[in-house]
């Protein structure tokens, strides 16, 4: 590849990742993520009603980091806006005007996903630092690191980045920010919950409820109700992985075919 040609790959991504800067609602998202992120990972330890004593060990630290792949839908829905706010605000035709490859175009949009799912996650380890630090002098204990604390820091990076860049395929699928959302939400909530419950046979194998067998940790698996089936972990992780290269590669095709 010629200096020119990555130059202009860099600015490029840069000039993605400024559209996902510059749109409100990925702020908005972001801190709604960061308050998930606290709440589900430290609440245990913090409310007595729980019933958890905090003792800093590392199965204790993985658990919260593995709070912040739990919130994969955060991540999803930003990769989502990577694509379809520019149809929503018509500017993907001078987008394509200035970039006149449509696949180099969409190829930017999935580095700009991977890249905020880089930060979120940098930035939900940094404020989980912070809280389990203050957790371990309030209780006088120190903080363990453990292979279940790296198990969990890789998954997380390796399944938000896959979820970005899901999400951008969808959104180049889908273009219509509202349908893309919409369908995502009922998808994840609804139909793969319902297929989950009733087919679990079925259900373990949706995108969804692969990439959360990816997080749950064993202990978890344990107390789940004996008609809850999960995959496992490395085998949830290949089936995701094939879902967001059959969507990426959908989405190429259509990005080429299709009208903007």
């Amino acid at each position: 590849m010629s200096q020119t040609a990555t130059a202009t790959g860099w600015h490029l991504l840069a000039a993605e990742t400024r559209k996902l800067r510059t749109v409100p609602t990925t702020w908005v998202l972001t801190g709604i993520g960061w308050a998930l992120v606290a709440l589900s990972g430290l609440l245990p330890f913090v409310f007595p009603a729980f019933g958890t004593e905090f003792t800093g060990s590392s199965a204790q630290v993985a658990e919260v980091i593995d709070a912040i792949g739990g919130n994969s839908m955060i991540v999803l829905i930003v990769g989502l806006l990577a694509v379809t706010t520019e149809f929503r605000h018509g500017t993907i035709g001078r987008t394509l005007q200035l970039v006149p490859s449509r696949l180099t175009v969409l190829g930017a949009k999935l580095a700009a996903g991977a890249v905020y799912a880089v930060l979120f996650v940098v930035t939900s380890l940094a404020l989980v630092a912070a809280l389990l630090l203050a957790l371990a002098v309030a209780h006088g204990e120190a903080l363990q690191w453990g292979p279940e604390v790296t198990t969990a820091l890789w998954q997380a990076f390796v399944g938000l980045v896959l979820t970005a860049l899901f999400g951008v395929a969808l959104g180049a699928l889908l273009r219509s920010q509202v349908i893309a959302i919409t369908v995502a939400l009922l998808w994840v909530f609804v139909v793969e919950q319902f297929v989950a419950f009733t087919l679990p046979r079925v259900g373990q194998w949706l995108p969804f409820q692969a990439l959360n067998s990816v997080f749950i940790t064993e202990e978890a698996r344990a107390q789940m109700p004996p008609n809850m089936a999960f995959l496992e972990p490395g085998t949830a992780l290949a089936a995701f992985v094939g879902y967001v290269v059959l969507f990426t590669l959908a989405a190429a095709i259509l990005m080429r075919a299709r009208d903007v």
